[in-house]
């Protein structure tokens, strides 16, 4: 959500698509009532036949008919039946039409002179009355081999981007321009993308919060539907899911089609609305963004969890991020509105009928169902500390408070909470947002200070309890504002190619995709040590079903460094760096300064380490060493196995030891009881040798 209405982009002017033709009377019978599901444009291929049912809610309407492209743009040709039961109508209109097809354009016409676009249609030429709806048909798309399974809460790791800005050329369809760079979020480590809003919204370019058409992915701009589901498949070939950003708290507030849609316009005060808005009552009827819809009235609440249904159905997305339900839920003036609340449990549940897919709300917390929220206090919170011209200033209690507890809702962190530091309301333009960067040096955001310490800032935020996201750029060091008119800078990730390793190391250790950090997406939290002298923090994690699998994460926010620290460890024992964000793979002008091996010992137990200049060390029990391969021989076969926690690793084998080595392809890989495999024929394993490498 942006604070304050969108600015709209001025719609170049279009030639109009519909018929200038002359209004045909309306007398002409009307077809009769469609006994065919769907709402909107529905394409039928039956044993009766071929054709489009259309179906509308427009209780006010006097008639309905269908002009199209199919029709010459009729006005007569294509009356709609109103839809009775039981000798009661039930304000909906529909009927089958023969001529219609796929790709057909249409609008519907009513009372005689009012035209208007579906407010169901999935694809638009464009928002606004110039433009007109298409019949699409959702089952012409492939979705063959789209087998994929959402990874669980603890592994969530997403990447915020706005499909309007990530493209890397000029196509006619940026979704499908950036699927070439999912590769590159793949290599990253994230385990899901996160969409700005994709509804159709007025102009071609926005942040997508003042969408048009709930139901329409924006055409023009972005590709369609089509464009979508290629982005989404391409996502999950590669392991991503996709989050969609929606937004049912308001509609618009321009190029409404739903604006006083069947020709009653009601008396609320933004001078109208209809059905689709409330009446009345000021506090209901607006939002500071645009027009609330009537959550009081059940075809509305109809259409608004249909969407939902829509996109998990006919998009195959993996869930959502709602964009402020509470906003939803109350007026203006903090008025209660049951029924939206309702209807957001009723969604949730609906959600998670499908297994696995995930809710996620901007701003309510443990409540109607939503896995997760947005700390949207969390970056006003901790970045001050960060961006502080003195050590002196930087309070570790704070550090040390944002990492347990959830920063705006109160209580103890965990995985109901989505941590971080950058999202499009933090440093887009439309809030006047700043890059973290640039609030730690606006003079030189490049600068070593500014890469240490938003980098120090981005390991303590997404190694603390919680979901960890991350906007996109930040990983290449961005210090411009988001913009729906600049695009993502590709180049940065060769000038900053050091931070984009060190963000892809701390996200691999996040995920425990290398098997050494399994701690990192555990449950629970503990603070070790807490020193608002030295100006470090250290903190233990790890999972309640596994103790002894934990991980330290040490935080040094002096610009000094420590060459003996003594602070207290989970446990006594060997324990192993796996992150030190010092290292001179992140900046050659780093020191690699800092601890490897450390040994803690006594009851409690405790260590001596050092650490380099703001900076992070991550350590866990586990040594930086390849686990031993399994082999055993059955009926032919040999089976080469290894722990499944090494999922991060890679099998070679090679004919001699003095050879090249190939890479298995991952494919053959058989996963059961906590391993990963292969089966190869007893003369090839004989012949071969095989490593597990770290890629």
């Amino acid at each position: 959500m942006i604070n304050g209405q969108q600015p709209i982009s001025a719609r170049v002017a279009r030639s109009l698509f519909f018929c200038g033709c002359a209004m045909f009377a309306l007398g002409t019978a009307a077809l009769a009532q469609s006994s065919r599901p769907g709402w909107g444009a529905t394409p039928y291929h039956d044993g009766l036949g071929t054709g489009v049912t259309f179906r509308v809610w427009a209780p006010n309407a006097t008639s309905v008919t269908v002009p199209g492209t199919f029709n010459g743009w009729n006005t007569a040709a294509a009356p709609l039946a109103k839809e009775v039961t039981n000798s009661v109508w039930n304000s909906v209109w529909s009927a089958d039409v023969a001529s219609a097809t796929n790709g057909s354009q249409y609008k519907f016409f009513m009372n005689g002179s009012l035209w208007k676009q579906d407010p169901r249609a999935r694809l638009v030429q464009y928002s606004g009355s110039g433009g007109n709806s298409l019949v699409y048909d959702p089952a012409f798309f492939n979705w063959g081999g789209d087998n994929f399974t959402n990874p669980p809460l603890n592994d969530l790791f997403v990447y915020e981007m706005h499909v309007g800005t990530f493209f890397t050329n000029t196509p006619f369809s940026k979704f499908v321009s950036a699927t070439n760079q999912l590769d590159y979020l793949k290599s990253l480590g994230v385990s899901a993308v996160e969409l700005l809003p994709i509804a159709e919204f007025p102009g071609d370019n926005s942040w997508g919060y003042n969408l048009a058409q709930p139901y329409a992915v924006e055409n023009i701009g972005y590709g369609g539907p089509d464009g979508l589901k290629i982005f989404v498949k391409a996502c999950h070939a590669r392991g991503l899911a996709v989050l969609l950003d929606v937004v049912h708290n308001h509609y618009g507030p321009s190029d409404l089609e739903m604006w006083n849609f069947d020709g009653f316009a009601g008396n609320n005060a933004l001078g109208g609305g209809g059905i689709y808005f409330y009446q009345s009552n000021t506090n209901l009827e607006i939002t500071p963004w645009g027009s609330r819809p009537n959550f009081n009235s059940q075809p509305v609440c109809n259409y608004v969890q249909d969407n939902f249904t829509m996109w998990l159905s006919e998009c195959h997305v993996d869930g959502f991020r709602w964009d402020t339900p509470n906003t939803m839920m109350h007026g203006n003036d903090g008025t209660y509105i049951p029924a939206a609340d309702s209807l957001i449990y009723a969604i949730n549940t609906m959600i998670h009928t499908n297994a696995g897919k995930i809710s996620i709300a901007e701003d309510v917390y443990n409540y109607d169902g939503f896995d997760s929220a947005w700390d949207t206090s969390f970056p006003g919170y901790f970045t001050p500390v960060l961006a502080a011209v003195s050590d002196s200033s930087r309070d570790m209690g704070v550090v040390a408070n944002a990492v347990q507890n959830n920063i705006r809702y109160g209580g103890t962190a965990g995985s109901g909470r989505v941590a971080f530091l950058e999202s499009h309301d933090v440093v887009g333009d439309l809030n006047s947002g700043v890059r973290l960067v640039t609030a730690i040096d606006s003079a030189t955001p490049n600068s070593y200070r500014a890469r240490k310490l938003s980098t120090l800032g981005a390991v303590v935020s997404l190694t603390a309890p919680g979901v960890p996201m991350i906007f996109q750029g930040q990983e290449m060091l961005e210090n411009q504002q988001f913009s729906s008119t600049r695009r993502v800078d590709w180049t940065k990730t060769n000038t900053y190619s050091g931070i984009v390793q060190l963000y892809r190391d701390l996200i691999g250790a996040r995920r425990n995709l290398k098997g050494y950090t399994p701690g990192l997406e555990g449950d629970q939290c503990s603070i070790l040590q807490q020193d608002n002298t030295s100006k470090l923090v250290a903190f233990h994690r790890w999972k309640s079903s596994a103790p002894s699998q934990d991980a330290v994460v040490i935080a040094n926010f002096n610009t000094n460094a420590w060459g003996i620290y003594s602070l207290p460890f989970p446990s006594a024992g060997t324990w192993y760096v796996h992150f030190n964000s010092d290292s001179t793979r992140y900046g050659s002008d780093y020191g690699n300064y800092g601890s490897t091996v450390v040994t803690a010992a006594g009851s409690p137990a405790s260590a001596t380490i050092a650490i380099g200049p703001y900076s992070t060390l991550i350590l866990s029990q586990t040594p930086d060493a390849p686990p031993q391969l399994t082999l055993t021989q059955s009926n032919g076969l040999v089976n080469i196995s290894w722990p499944a926690t090494y999922s991060g690793w890679v099998l070679d084998s090679t004919l001699s030891l003095t050879g090249a080595w190939t890479q298995v392809p991952a494919a053959q890989y058989q996963s059961s009881a906590g391993s990963l495999s292969i089966s190869v024929p007893v003369s090839s394993a004989d012949s071969s040798f095989y490593r597990l490498r770290k890629p």
